[in-house]
C-alpha cells in the first residue's frame, strides 16, 4: 500500500485542482451542443446517427463514438448538460491512474509519478476537460496505443491488432489527424525482428473497420464524404516549400504549444526552458545504448513527436495548435525521464511548473459559460410564464449557440410570431446602450434585465 501513496496523493490533489473552477469553465457552445442533440435524439426520438460532428473542413465528419460516450452524463442528468463537465473530470482521474500504471509498467515508478503529476497539474489539462470536445480523448487513445506497442514488443502479437483498432477508433471518432500517430505506431511495429504478415494484415483490418459507419453513411448520401475528400485533395495539391512549412509547424506551433502546456505562457524564457528539457531528454536517451524495450520505446516517443509536424508540412491550410494534442503523451514521458535522471533539473523545474499552473487556476475566470446560459434560459421561461414567447439571440457569432437546446430540454421552446419577444445581447454593462431598443419599439413595453454580461431585453 505504501508504494501507492504518491499516486493516490496525486489523484486526490488532482481531484481538488480539477473541480476548483470546473463549474464556471464549462461552456455550452456549438461543439458541446452537437452531442447534446445526439443524446436527445437517442433517448427521446430513439434515433442514432452513423456520423458525429462536421469538421471545420466542409464535408468531413467525425464518427459517432464521441456523441455516444456522452449519452452517459446526459442520461444521468435527464438530458441536461449539468453532469457533462463532471463526467469529463472523472474520466480525467481515470486517465491519471491509467497513465501511472502504463508508465510504471514500461519504465519505473518514479517516472510514472512525475508523468502523472505533470498531466494532473497542468492547467491546460483542466481546460481540455472544461472544453468538452472530441480531442480530449486523444490522450487516453495515445496511452492505449503506447501500452499495446509495449506488449507487442514483448512478443504478444494480438496487441498490435488492438493498438491498430485504437488508432482507427481515435482517427475516425476523435480527430482525423490522429492518423499521424498511427503512422508512428506502424513504423514502430516493423522494428520487431519476428514480424508476421498475417498479424499486420489483421492490424490493417482492425484499423479500417472503424470507417464502416462513415462508409455506410457515404453510400446512403450519394458519396458526400468522398466528394469532401476530393475537394480537400484539390486544395492541398500543388507545390509548396515543405521545409518552410516544417520549420513553421515546429518553431511557431509545436514548441509554443508544448511550452504553453507546461507553463501557461509562451514567452522566451519558458520557450527556452522547454527546448532545454527536450534537449536533455534527447541527451539522456541516446546516451544509453542498451536494447531494452523501454529504451526502444523512448526512441519511438521522439519519432511520435516528430511525425506530427512532418505530416502537417504537407498541409496547405491553417495549422491550429490543437492538432498537436496527440503529441502531449510522448512529450510528457520524455521530459519525465529527463527529470527522473537529473535531480538538479527536477528541483529547478517542479517549483516553476506548480507555481505557474496554480496561479493560472486561481486567476482563471470567464464572463460567459453554461451556468450563465442556463440562468438566462430559466429567467426567460419564468418571466414568460404560461404565455408563448420568442427569443432572438442578438449576440456575436459563437456566443449565441446552445440556447436552442436548453430551451428544448426545458420543455418550452421559442415560437416565431409570439406576442412576447426577448432579445439577448452580450455586452459589457458599461458599454451597453439601451436607447436603441426603446426607439425600435416605441409602442411596446420594454424591460431590460442583466445577468452577468448578458442583457435580456423583453418586449411586450
Amino acid at each position: 500500500m505504501k508504494k501507492h501513496i504518491p499516486i493516490i496523493s496525486v489523484i486526490v490533489f488532482a481531484f481538488i485542482f480539477n473541480l476548483y473552477k470546473l463549474s464556471i469553465g464549462f461552456n455550452f457552445d456549438y461543439d458541446q451542443q452537437v452531442p447534446a442533440i445526439a443524446a436527445y435524439d437517442f433517448f427521446i426520438n430513439h434515433k442514432i446517427s452513423l456520423i458525429g460532428q462536421e469538421l471545420s473542413f466542409q464535408g468531413f465528419f467525425l464518427g459517432p463514438l464521441h456523441n455516444i460516450i456522452q449519452f452517459i452524463p446526459y442520461g444521468i442528468c435527464n438530458l441536461k448538460p449539468d453532469c457533462v463537465p463532471y463526467f469529463f473530470a472523472f474520466t480525467g482521474l481515470i486517465t491519471i491512474a491509467a497513465l501511472y500504471y502504463v508508465i510504471n509498467k514500461i519504465f519505473d515508478r518514479k517516472t510514472a509519478v512525475i508523468a502523472s503529476s505533470i498531466y494532473a497539474f497542468s492547467f491546460q489539462t483542466v481546460s481540455y476537460e472544461m472544453g468538452v470536445n472530441s480531442n480530449y480523448f486523444l490522450f487516453l487513445s495515445s496511452l492505449g496505443l503506447l501500452f499495446c506497442l509495449y506488449k507487442y514488443l514483448k512478443n504478444n502479437d494480438k496487441y498490435s491488432i488492438i493498438g491498430a483498432f485504437i488508432t482507427g477508433l481515435a482517427t475516425v471518432n476523435f480527430n482525423p489527424l490522429f492518423l499521424f500517430s498511427g503512422i508512428a505506431y506502424a513504423l514502430a511495429l516493423i522494428t520487431r525482428k519476428n514480424r508476421k504478415l498475417l498479424v499486420f494484415a489483421l492490424a490493417a483490418f482492425a484499423f479500417l473497420i472503424n470507417y464502416l459507419p462513415l462508409a455506410i453513411f457515404n453510400f446512403r448520401h450519394q458519396n458526400l464524404l468522398i466528394q469532401g475528400l476530393e475537394s480537400f485533395s484539390k486544395q492541398n495539391s500543388g507545390s509548396m516549400n515543405y521545409l518552410h512549412r516544417l520549420f513553421f509547424a515546429v518553431a511557431y506551433v509545436q514548441i509554443p504549444f508544448l511550452t504553453n502546456y507546461l507553463f501557461q505562457h509562451t514567452n522566451i524564457i519558458y520557450l527556452l526552458l522547454t527546448v532545454a528539457l527536450i534537449a536533455s531528454s534527447v541527451l539522456f536517451s541516446f546516451r544509453h545504448k542498451d536494447k531494452s524495450i523501454s529504451n526502444k520505446l523512448t526512441h519511438f516517443l521522439f519519432i511520435w513527436i516528430a511525425v506530427v509536424p512532418l505530416g502537417l508540412a504537407f498541409y496547405k491550410g491553417h495549422i491550429p495548435d490543437y492538432y498537436y494534442e496527440q503529441s502531449i503523451l510522448p512529450f510528457i514521458i520524455i521530459i519525465s525521464l529527463a527529470l527522473r535522471k537529473s535531480p538538479i533539473l527536477f528541483l529547478f523545474f517542479i517549483p516553476i511548473f506548480l507555481t505557474v499552473n496554480i496561479i493560472s487556476a486561481s486567476n482563471f475566470n470567464t464572463s460567459y459559460n453554461y451556468k450563465l446560459k442556463k440562468d438566462v434560459v430559466n429567467f426567460i421561461i419564468g418571466d414568460a410564464g404560461d404565455k408563448p414567447f420568442n427569443v432572438y439571440y442578438d449576440m456575436p457569432p459563437g456566443l449565441n449557440s446552445g440556447y436552442g437546446y436548453l430551451f428544448k430540454v426545458s420543455g418550452k421552446e421559442p415560437q416565431e410570431g409570439a406576442p412576447r419577444l426577448y432579445l439577448l445581447e452580450f455586452q459589457n454593462p458599461w458599454k451597453f446602450h439601451s436607447g436603441k431598443y426603446y426607439s425600435s419599439f416605441p409602442k411596446k413595453m420594454v424591460n431590460i434585465n442583466v445577468i452577468g454580461f448578458v442583457h435580456i431585453i423583453s418586449v411586450k
